[in-house]
């Protein structure tokens, strides 16, 4: 097979689980299958009471064939639920005795009954058996998130941070969640009084542009989208060391500190328009350059740096390169 076939096609095996094992798998002391909804939509057959969960569990019990599930395996052979976490929470929870069955059509002896209440049938799910298709770790990381991206374009689509954490757990991660969490960044865009709730991991991706941004200053390897770019830092980072761990949130909390100094309650956004709100590209620009000025420099020259920022977001050649979108290459 060509090298260029072989960075497109997936390494993977099927294998079909009964409900038993994978139960086991996801409660182990230590999971060997990750079922881990934080990095995929939350649990949504809950939302209106169980009937959505036990209409799976008796469509279990007719045989309807169900759907596939997608693992990916992660450096220490675990698998990593891509697709099909409803399914297989929905499992796990009823082998728990978590809810009773309701709205019952087939079944309809079954209405109000756990797991640990359906006599014979208890055998009957737990030898029931779900086709799932694992991707070896081999599989370069670029086409786990193809995979990822596609088999989530139904209903409820995931964003490109989603899929990001997801497969890129580890410190870097850690430290995006960590800092989005900071006021300023969580509440990023957000109107007083406004309704809208910054979701998606919006904030996580707005750290990550900046230690993106940080690491390729000249934007050598930037190809105008945005979400590559991105990808790329987090494929290459994602397990940083605790020393560089250290840095990139020192190195963050000082740039942020810096703009802070100078902008106040201006923080991101142009303050010569009309209606003043913020932006990610003021958010972008100020934090890779006053961001990185010595602190005792912003310090004296704060007036004269937010002065000659008003001055830039009045010209007519900074005002034409917003409507130009903000993933385009130039220079900061």
């Amino acid at each position: 097979m060509s090298n260029e076939l072989e960075e497109k096609t997936l390494n993977l095996y099927p294998i079909d689980y009964p409900f038993e094992t994978l139960v086991s798998r996801i409660t182990a002391e230590t999971p060997k299958t990750v079922l881990n909804p934080d990095f995929q939509r939350k649990y949504k057959w809950d939302k209106d009471g169980w009937g959505r969960a036990s209409k799976f569990i008796e469509s279990c019990l007719m045989r309807i064939p169900l759907p596939s599930c997608y693992f990916a395996e992660d450096d220490d052979r675990r698998q990593l639920v891509i697709d099909g976490v409803q399914r297989l929470t929905t499992i796990a929870r009823f082998f728990n005795d978590e809810f009773a069955l309701e709205g019952m059509t087939t079944f309809k002896n079954l209405e109000g009954k756990k797991f640990s209440e359906l006599g014979d049938l208890q055998a009957e799910l737990e030898s029931t058996t779900i086709r799932c298709i694992v991707l070896r770790k081999e599989n370069p990381k670029k086409l786990i998130r193809e995979i990822f991206a596609r088999l989530n374009q139904g209903a409820v689509e995931l964003s490109a941070q989603e899929i990001r954490h997801a497969i890129y757990p580890g410190a870097l991660d850690d430290l995006l969640v960590e800092l989005a969490e900071i006021d300023e960044i969580k509440n990023f865009g957000i109107v007083d009084g406004g309704n809208r709730v910054r979701n998606d991991r919006e904030p996580e991706e707005q750290v990550l542009r900046f230690f993106a941004f940080l690491e390729d200053l000249q934007l050598a390897e930037f190809n105008d989208v945005l979400s590559d770019f991105l990808d790329s830092y987090m494929e290459h980072n994602f397990e940083a060391t605790d020393k560089e761990i250290d840095q990139l949130r020192n190195q963050f909390n000082s740039a942020l500190k810096n703009c802070k100094d100078v902008f106040g309650e201006d923080l991101f956004l142009d303050a010569t328009r009309d209606r003043p709100k913020q932006g990610m590209i003021h958010y972008d620009l100020l934090m890779l350059t006053v961001g990185l000025l010595d602190p005792k420099l912003v310090l004296t020259n704060k007036e004269k740096i937010k002065s000659a920022y008003d001055q830039l977001c009045k010209s007519d050649d900074f005002r034409r390169t917003l409507s130009g979108g903000l993933q385009k290459k130039r220079p900061f």
